[in-house]
């Protein structure tokens, strides 16, 4: 150990046996090794400005990015899936639901699960392990041979993608400098849409129809986990703002060292007792410190507007190959559920575009997004015959940007040591409604979200959150 690093270790350990106060102490490094301090307060949110967007936060953007691409290719397999398997196994419409029901069963057990584990333990652990797990399962899942195996492997599966989707967020949202959040949280969505596109073009070259081997399909859809996985154990670093919280000053000096290196910036910032203040005011990571006080408001109206948005959205995709089926339009299905993946894709570009910017933002995108996704859903039920794919694909396309406004608006209005608990728990009760939606829809699966909306309104007049500092929260 070095003379400079020596000098760290000391500095941290006077911090966590005395009761200093609340400072952050700027430090730059000459090339003697000495050092200059200043007693300015700052936040986290400047150290992220002054560190930048480089290649420390791209390479763990890239990782996720992957992970998403094979849960979107995923999600693509199991709506091709379901009339392969009624052939195959002659299974009935009652197991199709099931199967649906199981995934998302373990969509709401794993966001439960993550916010508890992510806000207690860390987010890079959690993330590796559940992305570990997810790629075995996918690969498992090859070597069922009925549709009991199969529900098993796909409740196991929802569980670890439920876990995982949390964790990687926040973890995403906690390393981006502020004015950058709101775009890049687009980009993790922008690679499901793309999985899902993967996963079309890989049926197009091994399925005819309801006929090829889902097997083929599922090991290829699986291969983009694999290789992210790699790399995760490579790249994934633990959030520096977590381990601050935490008290763990000397890791986290040397994580910001770390993107300060990677990226490289110029100055290097030590803090001290400023995070760990914010840390003694915050409860311990729960589902009842998600109901204390005002949080309970908040709590209420986001839970209400992620179940709405995952009935609506997941109904849209789940359903749109039967219906095309039932229309006996085979000649055109894959092609018009390519335009589905399409729209998710402009979709994320769209929402990516606007939501930093000021009259729209988080707020009003969501509720004019919901406005406009209600139109088409009314339209689907007049001209259901004639126009119902084209109207769906537009429903899916601000079904999509508003999964974007509320990833970050759930994250922007909680608390560090919160966040992923809150997001998860919003998530999970958004997984409800999914589980809910094969069991309530018949052959129109389209909701008017319209009443909610002016419902939500006058709520989110409360909860503007356009480039809210995540340190400020509390």
């Amino acid at each position: 150990m070095n003379e400079l690093e020596e000098q760290e270790v000391s500095h941290y350990s006077t911090i966590q046996q005395n009761e200093l106060k609340s400072e952050i102490q700027v430090v730059s490094h000459k090339e003697d090794h000495s050092i200059i301090k200043s007693d300015s307060i700052i936040n986290f949110h400047d150290i992220l400005t002054q560190i930048g967007f480089g290649r420390f936060q791209i390479m763990q953007y890239f990782v996720s990015i992957i992970l998403g691409i094979m849960e979107g290719a995923q999600i693509t397999i199991f709506t091709l899936m379901v009339p392969i398997l009624k052939k195959e196994w002659e299974i009935s419409e009652s197991i199709v639901s099931l199967q649906t029901s199981f995934i998302f069963i373990g969509f709401l057990v794993g966001s439960m699960l993550s916010g508890q584990f992510t806000d207690r333990y860390g987010r890079k652990l959690p993330f590796i392990f559940s992305s570990l797990l997810t790629v075995l399962i996918c690969f498992a899942t090859i070597l069922c041979t009925n549709v009991y195996q199969l529900l098993i492997m796909r409740g196991f599966m929802g569980i670890f993608v439920g876990f995982f989707a949390p964790c990687c967020v926040t973890l995403l949202q906690e390393i981006t400098p502020n004015k950058l959040r709101g775009q890049m949280t687009g980009s993790v969505t922008l690679s499901v849409a793309i999985g899902q596109l993967y996963g079309f073009f890989m049926a197009s070259l091994i399925m005819e129809g309801i006929n090829g081997s889902w097997r083929w399909l599922t090991f290829l859809g699986s291969l983009p986990g694999l290789v992210a996985l790699i790399l995760s154990l490579i790249y994934i670093e633990e959030s520096p703002r977590y381990l601050l919280l935490e008290g763990k000053y000397y890791e986290a000096f040397q994580t910001l060292k770390l993107m300060i290196r990677t990226n490289k910036a110029t100055e290097v910032i030590i803090w001290s007792l400023y995070m760990n203040s914010i840390a003694k005011k915050t409860e311990h990571a729960s589902f009842k410190s998600l109901l204390n006080g005002e949080r309970l408001q908040v709590s209420l109206v986001l839970w209400s507007i992620w179940f709405l948005l995952c009935f609506s959205y997941y109904g849209n995709l789940m359903t749109m190959p039967q219906i095309l089926y039932q229309l006996k339009d085979d000649e055109s299905q894959l092609q018009q559920l390519v335009y589905a993946c399409l729209s998710d894709i402009l979709g994320a570009i769209l929402a990516t575009l606007i939501i930093d910017i000021k009259g729209l933002g988080r707020k009003n995108s969501l509720i004019i997004g919901f406005l406009i996704a209600s139109v088409f859903s009314f339209l689907q039920l007049y001209e259901y015959h004639k126009h119902f794919a084209i109207l769906a694909i537009l429903q899916k396309l601000f079904l999509s940007m508003n999964y974007i406004f509320c990833y970050q608006l759930t994250t922007e209005l909680y608390p560090t040591k919160l966040r992923t608990t809150g997001l998860g728990t919003a998530v999970a009760i958004g997984r409800l409604g999914v589980i809910l939606m094969p069991w309530s829809l018949s052959n129109h699966w389209s909701i008017s979200p319209v009443f909610h909306s002016f419902l939500f309104r006058k709520y989110f007049c409360l909860f503007y959150s356009l480039g809210k500092s995540l340190d400020n929260n509390n």
